[in-house]
C-alpha cells in the first residue's frame, strides 16, 4: 500500500503527533487516518463505486419465521476510495472491484443472522471497512420488499454511512 511506503503510522497516540511528518504549515499527515476524508459531509467530494439493487436472500428479521423461513433483502452500496491510479492505468487492480464486494456482501448476509436490519448494515459495512483498506467511507442500504408490517408498501430499510 503507497501510505505505508511513506511510513506513516496507523494512528497516533496523544503527543505522538509532533515528533511525526506533522507540519502545520505545510499540511502534512499525522497519520494514515488523515489521509482519508472521513467526514461524512466531505464524502461527497470523493470518488464512488456504486452497487445498486444487490439482491440478497437471507435469514434476518425479528420474527423466528423470517429467521428460519429467510426473504429476500435489497442491498445498494456507494464505496467512498480514489479512482485516479484505476482511471489513469486502465487496471482494475487500482480499483475496488464491485464484482467481488458484492459476493462479500451476499455472502456476509447469508452467513449472518441479526434480528435487525440496522445490526446487519452496521456489520456489512464494518466488514467492508475491514477487508479494503482502501475505502474511506460506506454508504449501505438494506430493504426488505417482503417486510411483514400486513399493509401493502415497495420496501422498508435502512441506510448508514460509515467511515474510517
Amino acid at each position: 500500500m503507497e501510505d505505508e511506503k511513506k511510513g506513516l503510522p496507523e494512528d497516533t497516540s496523544r503527543g505522538e503527533e509532533t515528533g511525526l511528518a506533522h507540519h502545520a504549515k505545510a499540511g502534512l499527515p499525522v497519520s494514515r487516518r488523515e489521509l482519508v476524508l472521513a467526514d461524512p459531509e466531505r464524502l461527497a467530494l470523493a470518488d464512488k463505486v456504486m452497487i445498486e439493487g444487490l439482491e440478497v436472500f437471507a435469514n434476518h428479521g425479528v420474527y423466528a419465521a423470517e429467521r428460519e423461513l429467510g426473504q429476500k433483502f435489497v442491498v445498494s452500496a456507494v464505496l467512498y476510495t480514489s479512482l485516479r491510479a484505476a482511471g489513469e492505468s486502465d487496471y482494475l487492480g487500482k480499483s475496488v472491484d464491485y464484482g467481488e464486494i458484492s459476493h462479500v456482501i451476499d455472502q456476509f448476509m447469508r452467513e449472518h443472522t441479526f434480528k435487525l436490519i440496522e445490526a446487519a448494515a452496521e456489520a456489512v459495512a464494518a466488514e467492508l471497512l475491514d477487508r479494503y483498506p482502501q475505502l474511506f467511507g460506506v454508504k449501505l442500504s438494506i430493504r426488505k420488499p417482503w417486510a411483514p408490517i400486513g399493509l401493502p408498501l415497495a420496501s422498508a430499510g435502512v441506510e448508514i454511512i460509515r467511515t474510517r
